[in-house]
C-alpha cells in the first residue's frame, strides 16, 4: 500500500518532475544504464560528471555502491510527494544553480554543499548530516 501511494502522488501531484525523469531514465536505459529499487523508487547509475539528481521517483546517482548518496537523493523524492508541482522551482532550479555555480561562495565561506537549504532538507529527510554521513554514525560528525 505505502507504494502504491508513493508512486500515485509522485505521478499525480508531483507529475512534472516524474514525466522529465522518465525521458531521463528511458535515455540512460537505452545507454544500458543499471537501475534497482531503493525505497519504492528508481534508482539509475549514470556517468555524469556533474553529479547525481532526482526528479520525483526517479534517482540518477553517480555512485550506486554510495548508500548515502541514494539516501540523499530519495531525500529530494520525498521533497517532491511534499511541493507537488512547485518542487521544480523550490528545489530543482535552486539545487542547480547552487551545484553549478556556488564553487567560490561554498570555498570562501568554508560551506559543504550540504549546507544550502535545499540539500539540508533532502539530508534531515534522509537521516543524513552535512557531510552526508548518517547521523547516528558514530562518525557522523566528522
Amino acid at each position: 500500500m505505502k507504494k502504491f501511494l508513493y508512486i500515485l502522488i509522485q505521478w499525480t501531484w508531483g507529475f512534472p518532475q516524474n514525466f522529465i525523469g522518465l525521458l531521463v531514465f528511458l535515455g540512460c536505459k537505452m545507454m544500458k544504464c543499471v537501475s534497482k529499487n531503493y525505497k519504492n523508487a528508481v534508482a539509475t547509475k549514470w556517468n555524469n560528471k556533474y553529479g547525481s539528481v532526482s526528479l520525483g521517483m526517479f534517482l540518477f546517482v553517480t555512485n550506486d555502491k554510495d548508500e548515502t548518496l541514494a539516501a540523499h537523493e530519495y531525500g529530494h523524492s520525498i521533497q517532491s510527494l511534499i511541493l507537488g508541482p512547485l518542487y521544480l522551482f523550490v528545489i530543482g532550479i535552486p539545487s542547480l544553480c547552487w551545484a553549478a555555480f556556488g564553487g567560490k561562495y561554498r570555498t570562501k565561506h568554508n560551506k559543504t554543499y550540504y549546507e544550502f537549504y535545499t540539500e539540508s532538507w533532502a539530508n534531515k529527510i534522509a537521516g543524513l548530516n552535512k557531510y552526508r554521513r548518517f547521523t547516528g554514525d558514530k562518525n557522523a560528525n566528522r
